[in-house]
């Protein structure tokens, strides 16, 4: 014991760091309970995750607040009702949409900064977001309403990588990669609360309760406790071995601060965007992993989600705010299934039969459309076949080309093609997000509809060809990822 300390504090002192062990009643101290130590990994982790929150709902705040924004201005009205100054246009409502993805993609190539370390990366990103809700509460025109999404989306787009970090950091790694899992679903969380609550408020309530919420998580953020990675780089040698011993008693803390200290001056192996594209390999998997996701965007699931209150008035379905509700809660159900479970299938299998199900369900949808089913048979009809799509959709289309990564690139390209991914995705969904409101306003629904079973059915030959088949590497892959 007394030789591991004097070769810590050697190794310790060559790099500029002191450190005094403290020895006294250290034999006889009763270790923490398991229980425990894993609540100090859970809690933390947990109030970390809330950021993303006021991202997921500021997602879901098309939905109910369109239906009143891109309402005409009647005369007189600018007077008297403060609504009436940041009312929009259909046209302008899908730059409003795209512009929390555009903050998003701007953001995401900064995830990866480490010099602030994870905790207060993590403070940035709520503190942006915050900003971002009081400026939608205070908005006076549209330039306000495009600020607030923009914030709201580089908050996400920074704190998001630092948040995986500060988990990792915390964490032990079999709890680590449950955690990061679940990050998304605090997403789908807020979009749940933004259609459930959104409906049944106007435009600055919304906006006020949303501020609340994230002034709420900014002040959790602030009393987040610092990782042992970061004690370790400010100099805090006693209180990185204290929290070390605390939360991992098994291992050997002095050991512990030996490796911490080895990856604060480790150089960094991942691979960048040159490093990628100089791979003929490399290369190919990229193009197949960005049609893969173009196929994900296109086919029709983001411009639903955007306008879906408006969707469900224009088949005709009675309390269009409440189909909404059930609609984003079977996303939501279908993403818990898809994160969790779709791993341990074949992906191959499954994009499959997610691109065929797409494809019928949308037929089946133009139909009710063409027929005006709604109207003749059951209220209620495009209800039923919009949650089947959007099950469908998600449990295959939507959660396998993340998925594909461990399968396509090794582990060095991961940080570099998850940035990729989220910058790619974003513009993707911005773009279709135009194109479904311009053919909606100009043309209706069928139009859009039918642009979806075009790309749905040209993922189905996709899929065939070019998606890899190899379920058991893939496995192991991300294991080792």
């Amino acid at each position: 014991m007394e030789a591991n300390k004097r070769q810590l504090e050697m190794k310790l002192s060559e790099e500029g760091y002191t450190y005094v062990f403290e020895t006294k009643g250290e034999m006889g101290a009763k270790p923490p309970s398991k229980f425990r130590r894993k609540v100090w990994q859970i809690v933390p982790s947990v109030c970390a995750t809330l950021m993303c929150l006021p991202f997921g709902i500021m997602l879901g705040w098309p939905s109910p607040n369109y239906p009143t924004l891109t309402k005409p201005v009647d005369e007189g009205e600018s007077t008297t009702d403060p609504i009436a100054l940041i009312r929009i246009t259909m046209d302008q409502s899908a730059m409003v949409a795209g512009f929390l993805m555009v903050g998003n993609t701007a953001a995401t190539p900064f995830s990866s900064f480490k010099r602030l370390g994870a905790k207060y990366g993590v403070l940035v990103g709520a503190t942006l977001m915050t900003i971002g809700w009081i400026m939608m509460w205070q908005s006076r025109d549209i330039f306000y309403l495009l600020g607030s999404r923009f914030l709201v989306g580089a908050g996400n787009g920074f704190g998001t990588g630092q948040l995986k970090y500060y988990i990792g950091e915390v964490c032990q790694d079999s709890l680590s990669v449950f955690l990061t899992k679940q990050i998304n679903l605090y997403v789908f969380a807020g979009l749940i609360l933004a259609f459930a609550f959104g409906p049944f408020v106007d435009f600055r309530q919304f906006s006020i309760i949303a501020s609340i919420i994230s002034v709420l998580v900014l002040f959790l953020t602030i009393f987040l406790p610092v990782p042992p990675r970061e004690l370790v780089k400010s100099g805090k040698i006693k209180e990185a071995h204290k929290l070390i011993s605390f939360l991992s008693p098994h291992l050997n803390p002095d050991d512990e601060l030996i490796k911490i200290k080895k990856k604060v001056n480790s150089v960094d192996t991942d691979l960048s965007y040159c490093d990628v594209l100089k791979k003929s390999s490399l290369r190919k998997n990229l193009l197949i992993f960005a049609v893969a996701v173009f196929f994900q965007q296109f086919s029709g699931a983001p411009a639903t989600l955007v306008y879906t209150q408006m969707i469900f008035a224009s088949c005709g379905c009675p309390r269009p705010e409440l189909c909404a509700l059930v609609y984003i809660f079977a996303f939501f159900l279908a993403n818990v299934y898809g994160i969790f479970c779709v791993p341990n299938h074949n992906k191959k299998h499954v994009l499959l039969f997610s691109s065929v199900g797409v494809s019928l369900l949308i037929v089946v949808q133009i139909i009710v459309l063409v027929e005006n089913a709604n109207e003749k048979f059951w209220n209620f009809t495009s209800l039923v076949v919009m949650l089947l799509f959007i099950v469908v959709h998600t449990i295959g289309l939507g959660s396998v080309p993340f998925s594909l990564i461990p399968q396509l690139f090794p582990k060095e390209a991961k940080k570099v093609v998850v940035q990729f991914f989220v910058m790619f995705h974003s513009m993707l969904a911005l773009t279709i997000t135009k194109i479904f409101q311009v053919m909606f306003d100009r043309i209706g629904l069928f139009a859009p509809f039918c642009l979806f079973l075009a790309i749905s059915t040209f993922s189905i030959v996709f899929v065939i060809i070019f998606v890899p088949n190899n379920h058991k590497s893939t496995k192991i892959r991300e294991v080792l990822t």
